[in-house]
């Protein structure tokens, strides 16, 4: 007795298996972004951040080096207390050593920005994400120019979400 299987195609596999990658890679996208991640945050890389209403940058007042030193917002000059590095922690350091961090792991509108060395605490976690807003892990408020203000010297602070330019960033 002879037993025959029938043939498949491997032409018949193709579009089923593009069709699995399609779906996974989508998940993945959808997932990322349901998480606050976004593309065009590069990890590694020293950039500005930049104000979307003012145009100007996040600063360290003076280019100290102090812990518990207020961000700014400053014309941009591409010194290195304007540098910030996105890790795949998720923060944001300048100098190497010092983080983005929420004041005193605060969690209320009008915590001040400061920063502080790099201590991996959630309070010095963010997520940049494809909205243009930076959002605080511990807290979920948003990286805020206060008072929606533009000129120099303008404080960096967290505020509630609100969809305002003075929420929007970009690290270029």
């Amino acid at each position: 007795m002879t037993f025959s299987y029938p043939r498949r195609s491997r032409r018949r596999l193709s579009p089923v298996l593009g069709a699995l990658i399609v779906t996974v890679v989508a998940g993945g996208i959808s997932l990322a972004a349901a998480h606050g991640v976004a593309s065009a945050a590069t990890v590694g890389t020293p950039t500005p951040v930049v104000g979307g209403q003012s145009g100007r940058c996040v600063d360290v007042p003076n280019a100290t080096t102090a812990n518990n030193t207020q961000l700014q917002l400053w014309d941009c000059n591409g010194q290195a207390n304007q540098l910030w590095t996105y890790t795949s922690g998720r923060q944001l350091q300048v100098y190497g050593s010092k983080c983005l961090d929420a004041s005193g792991q605060g969690t209320a509108n009008g915590t001040q920005v400061i920063i502080w060395d790099c201590n991996g605490q959630t309070n010095q976690q963010w997520n940049v994400n494809a909205n243009g807003t930076i959002t605080g892990v511990q807290s979920g408020l948003c990286v805020d120019a206060s008072g929606a203000a533009t000129a120099n010297g303008t404080k960096v602070v967290l505020w509630s979400c609100n969809g305002q330019t003075n929420q929007q960033w970009t690290l270029r």
